[in-house]
């Protein structure tokens, strides 16, 4: 028996229907887990973002004027590009057996060339010529133009209903397969299918990144160290923020793997992203961001107006680090520890606590420290992997060293500023009764960056400390002992 999260394995012919038969296959969705439509929109963005503004008068065009221009202004990686394994082993095994196998697609056509010089199977391709929109009906004159009206079909969209309704007997590929067999007519024969995963809620919490709420965690530092966190107006004004910066985060977490595509799947362990691994369709992110934007922006209206401009700061410094930040050495760390320092800087203005330059200064030193951390790691698998350079990043393997003295420093720097901070006279830690407690997260801290970067130097470290932080036993019993401090210095 199946588990519950087990993939359905495909409906594969144990043999060939009848060899002589062409097959004819789509592209989008079908042998490519992927829209090329979709890959040029964003490939505009992240190559020739100012041609954006051309896209309504390509439109006006006609769709396929629209595809061909699209072609014409971008590279795509197609090597990269997540497949449909099933059916690709399985048309392999046609084509052994001599079988014509053609590849027709409503993308254009300069595309489906690219694509089909990839695998190297296929007898014919064809696909839109900035003329003709390949859809359709239109799909099926020109599959008949040249084949006939025995041929079998596969696709996996209701695009391809009509080609389905017209062909000898039908194939099913793609996510929605059980959709697509009950749009068919009685007359039509499924030969077999080729699902892809299904989308799974675990595929979309993946994408939002969920786990990655824990850092709004930061938007509690400012009512718990000013001794508000018991009052019940601080906790939903801070509950709210928390909640606002979630939706924010997981609509720039999307918008960024939509631009880092062509880089997530060349990376080790990013490729396993829903977007970069086709689990999810690009096109569902592009409908998701904006919806997430919008329920962040009808929180603004429970929260303290001051709190409007911090939560724009964070969305526009998140969406420039996505869109270049995040290629420039150095600049992209001290971009990162200020995200997680507007976050404590929101957790103020949240509930209305004083703005101390020394709690900020902390933040900024310590998160500087993990960002460091964090590139290390990677500068560390690099070296490891033989590569001169990560994929959409400006470090090199030789980095490492200035990484790790800079970073090291960094969170020694931390620590002594949060010391500062606790005897600074501005500081609400005058409200305890017994502050003198507090005193020892200054020794939490120095030991547990110590040793984050012993781990990171033995390679044993995640390449994001933040998680290794929220799964290791040692790391959540420290924090734990920090929590019981607050609540002595209160006693």
């Amino acid at each position: 028996m199946k588990g519950q999260g087990a993939i359905a394995e495909p409906d594969v012919p144990t043999a060939s229907p009848a060899a002589d038969i062409p097959l004819v296959v789509d592209l989008d969705g079908t042998l490519l887990r992927t829209d090329l439509l979709y890959e040029c929109l964003l490939a505009l963005v992240r190559q020739k973002p100012w041609m954006v503004l051309l896209l309504p008068f390509w439109l006006l065009a006609g769709k396929a004027v629209f595809k061909r221009r699209l072609a014409e202004q971008v590279e795509l990686d197609i090597e990269g590009m997540p497949v449909n394994e099933g059916l690709l082993g399985w048309l392999r095994e046609e084509k052994a057996r001599g079988r014509t196998l053609a590849l027709v697609s409503a993308s254009d056509h300069r595309l489906v060339e690219a694509v089909a010089e990839r695998f190297g199977l296929f007898d014919a391709v064809k696909g839109s010529d900035g003329t003709v929109n390949l859809a359709g009906n239109a799909k099926l004159a020109a599959i008949r133009a040249r084949f006939g009206d025995a041929f079998t079909y596969v696709g996996d969209s209701r695009h391809d209903l009509a080609v389905w309704e017209g062909c000898r007997s039908a194939m099913l590929a793609g996510h929605r397969v059980a959709r697509m067999r009950a749009c068919l007519s009685p007359a039509v024969v499924v030969a077999g299918e080729f699902p892809s995963p299904a989308m799974r809620l675990r595929s979309w919490a993946k994408a939002l990144r969920l786990h990655q709420w824990a850092k709004n965690g930061l938007i509690f530092v400012a009512p718990l160290l000013a001794g508000l966190i018991g009052e019940p107006a601080a906790v939903g004004a801070s509950l709210a923020a928390f909640l606002l910066f979630g939706l924010l985060a997981s609509a720039t977490y999307l918008i960024n793997d939509l631009l880092d595509l062509p880089a997530d799947r060349r990376h080790r362990s990013k490729r396993l992203r829903p977007l970069a691994a086709g689990d999810l369709p690009i096109r569902d992110a592009l409908l998701a961001a904006p919806v997430l934007m919008l329920g962040a922006f009808l929180l603004l209206l429970l929260l303290p107006l001051k709190f409007a401009g911090v939560a724009l700061l964070y969305l526009v410094v998140t969406l420039s680090y996505s869109l270049h930040v995040k290629r420039v050495p150095i600049l992209d760390m001290i971009v990162l520890a200020g995200l997680f320092t507007i976050r404590i800087m929101a957790g103020i203005a949240a509930v209305g606590t004083e703005l101390t330059p020394w709690l900020l200064t902390f933040s900024m030193f310590f998160f500087l420290s993990l960002a460091g951390i964090k590139r290390f790691t990677e500068c560390q698998l690099m070296a490891a992997e033989g590569r001169d350079r990560l994929a959409g990043r400006g470090y090199r393997p030789g980095d490492a060293p200035w990484l790790m003295a800079m970073g090291a420093a960094s969170g020694f720097c931390s620590t002594l500023v949060f010391f500062i901070y606790l005897v600074d006279e501005r500081s609400p830690m005058h409200q305890y009764n017994s502050p003198e407690w507090l005193w020892l997260i200054c020794i939490v801290l120095g030991y547990w960056l110590s040793r984050a970067w012993l781990l990171a130097l033995r390679g044993e470290m995640n390449d994001d400390p933040v998680l290794f932080a929220l799964k290791d036993r040692l790391s959540l019993a420290l924090a734990g002992f920090v929590a019981v401090t607050v609540a002595l210095a209160h006693l």
